[in-house]
């Protein structure tokens, strides 16, 4: 995500004669400016970089800069985009550092708007080098100068100040976990998503660990049944976040955009095991009938052999997905009669047989999923007519105040198999790691 999101960031900045604020960006004045000679260009000449767009960071431990600065309209322009990484007074951006492809953030470009020699797209290259020399940088004021070379056609010698000034920074403060940082030090300036805080990294992975502790039995379980891990959740840390997400409950989010699931596993029985070829055999021996009748003009409906493939799904496989903090859990069931009961130790289930996938579609895509919700949810789930169906709502309890952002409120799973299976599952679970997990413990 973050390196797709520094690409991207790149190309758009770099090249584009305009660009547009985000919110991620509190204005600053920039009285910053650029010299540039050689290249074609006769005599050196100063760019005053009024505009600036961007964001930096200074703390205790840790400093980092991602800049687009850029002339007003005119007949000569110029638009630099400058890149570090580091609490070091002095930085150096190299041809190496600079590719696009690499993690170092570090990159510079330049981008001339003109004709002829005043019209041209620069960045290091061989032997190039930009050394930038800071003098002051807090999370209010920027100042440093830089020079060196850059590469078009032809290289291009460089010397520039960076002197940029604000009233307050972008973002606002997290929740807090225990002993962290809240504030959001935002490295993706201008992506979609954001930079997480230390607070919002520390609780994510606390989080997850909670919830694998609660899985851990379903999975000792069903792969002492014969069952096998067919995917799971990637454990990774987390790096970015959603943007205004500051104020709301935490929610797992980043791995859920790139893996199936917030906190997911999936699992599968042996194709080669006695109950598998069982209900296969059934699904195969139906699916014979349509294609013979078929073949001898004759139709035949469906029903038997999409029947008998549904259940062979429900019986052979189970995915177990796991979110938290929800606002809302909403659900279209493609033939009214859900089922609702209490669990034993706090909560509820609410059992959906032929539930429309989040991926959409009609009822003959329709799936069983066993909903499990746990914690601050409305006790009773609402229902209304929607075509032949019915859709459900259950409504989440959530408290947005400060002290409470990074807390688990809410647990809210979803299992998709039969019922049996959805049983099992819910006797593996090790329910007592989720109160734990809701107490913070």
């Amino acid at each position: 995500m973050r390196d797709c999101a520094r690409i991207a960031v790149f190309l758009l900045l770099a090249f584009l004669p305009n660009f547009s604020t985000a919110a991620s960006t509190t204005a600053a004045t920039s009285e910053s400016t650029i010299t540039v000679s050689g290249g074609g260009i006769a005599a050196a000449e100063t760019y005053r970089l009024a505009q600036m767009y961007g964001d930096w960071y200074a703390t205790a431990t840790d400093a980092y800069a991602s800049l687009t600065m850029r002339t007003v309209p005119g007949a000569h322009q110029a638009q630099v985009r400058i890149e570090w990484d580091g609490m070091g007074l002095t930085q150096t951006i190299d041809a190496a550092k600079s590719d696009i492809h690499s993690n170092s953030k570090f990159s510079f470009s330049l981008h001339l708007t003109g004709t002829g020699a005043y019209n041209q797209d620069a960045q290091p290259r061989g032997p190039d080098v930009i050394t930038i020399q800071i003098t002051r940088m807090d999370n209010l004021t920027l100042e440093a100068t830089f020079s060196g070379t850059v590469t078009a056609k032809e290289p291009l010698k460089i010397a520039g100040v960076i002197k940029l000034h604000r009233e307050a920074t972008a973002e606002k403060p997290t929740g807090t976990f225990g002993n962290c940082d809240p504030q959001i030090h935002d490295r993706l300036a201008g992506a979609e998503w954001r930079s997480p805080s230390e607070c919002e990294v520390k609780f994510d992975a606390y989080a997850r660990k909670g919830l694998a502790a609660a899985m851990q039995p379903v999975i000792d379980g069903l792969t002492a049944q014969g069952w096998k891990v067919i995917s799971s959740v990637e454990t990774q840390s987390l790096t970015s976040i959603p943007r205004h997400t500051e104020g709301k409950p935490f929610q797992l989010t980043e791995q859920g955009m790139h893996s199936g699931g917030a906190f997911f596993v999936s699992l599968g029985l042996d194709p080669n095991s006695p109950i598998y070829q069982q209900y296969n055999q059934v699904a195969m021996d139906e699916m014979k009938k349509v294609v013979a009748a078929a073949q001898a003009g004759k139709s035949v409906p469906m029903d038997a052999a999409l029947g008998a493939s549904r259940t062979l799904e429900e019986n052979t496989k189970i995915r177990i997905g796991i979110g938290i903090n929800y606002g809302s859990a909403g659900m279209t069931n493609f033939k009214t009669g859900h089922t609702v009961k209490p669990l034993p130790g706090g909560g509820f289930t609410v059992e959906v047989p032929y539930e429309q996938p989040p991926t959409g579609g009609g009822p003959d895509g329709a799936e069983r999923v066993l909903h499990v919700f746990f914690g601050a949810w409305s006790p009773t789930p609402t229902s209304s007519s929607v075509g032949v169906g019915e859709g459900i709502l259950v409504k989440g309890i959530l408290d947005s105040s400060p002290a409470n952002l990074l807390k688990v409120q809410n647990v809210s799973i979803r299992i998709w198999t039969g019922t049996a299976q959805a049983q099992e599952v819910l006797k593996l679970l090790d329910w007592n790691a989720l109160q734990q997990l809701m107490a913070g413990k």
